[in-house]
């Protein structure tokens, strides 16, 4: 029965820590496409190393960032003075791989984005994450667009609501993350 037990409390442990890590993914296009350049940088882990593939699309040129404070170049432009809910990155097929220790887990999905004058496009996120104080971080990111296109004219039908419009500024509810390992 013991060894029952362990194998279960394992089990418990690595669904929350695929729970976590989702969380903390969909934390970064919330505040992405809000504008909350804080919150993109506090879902890397301290020295995350972040690659992108392919930037700005259809350049084929890589960037590669190393620290989160150096990615502020990348992401400083999504913020703005008053954050509004524009929405434009959307995720599909995730998939979260928990190590058995749960000391890391490996997600992949694929990413659309839809919004602006940046036009239509998408492609895949691979990143490493681990367990950093509240909750699981990103440590290595690769953001890979190889898919869009842009169309000649857009009809605009409405303006970016204020994020004041939403609960908890358009942010989404934080993940608890287990304050004592199950095990």
């Amino acid at each position: 029965m013991s060894d029952e037990l362990a194998e279960l409390r394992a089990r418990v442990a690595r669904l929350e820590a695929e729970r976590a890590v989702i969380s903390t993914f969909n934390e970064y296009f919330y505040n992405m496409d809000i504008g909350y350049t804080d919150g993109i940088l506090d879902v890397f882990h301290e020295d995350a190393v972040l690659d992108v593939i392919n930037f700005p699309p259809g350049t084929m040129d890589d960037l590669r960032f190393e620290g989160r404070e150096a990615m502020r170049e990348l992401y400083g432009p999504h913020s703005s003075a008053e954050p509004t809910l524009s929405g434009g990155h959307h995720s599909a097929n995730v998939q979260v791989n928990v190590a058995e220790d749960c000391s890391s887990a490996e997600l992949s999905a694929y990413f659309m984005t839809s919004g602006g004058h940046g036009g239509l496009g998408g492609g895949l996120y691979q990143g490493t994450f681990v367990p950093d104080g509240d909750k699981w971080r990103i440590s290595h990111y690769r953001i890979i667009s190889n898919w869009g296109w842009s169309p000649d004219e857009w009809t605009k039908r409405t303006e970016s609501l204020p994020a004041s419009k939403a609960k908890r500024g358009g942010k989404p509810p934080v993940y608890e993350f287990p304050k004592q390992p199950v095990g």
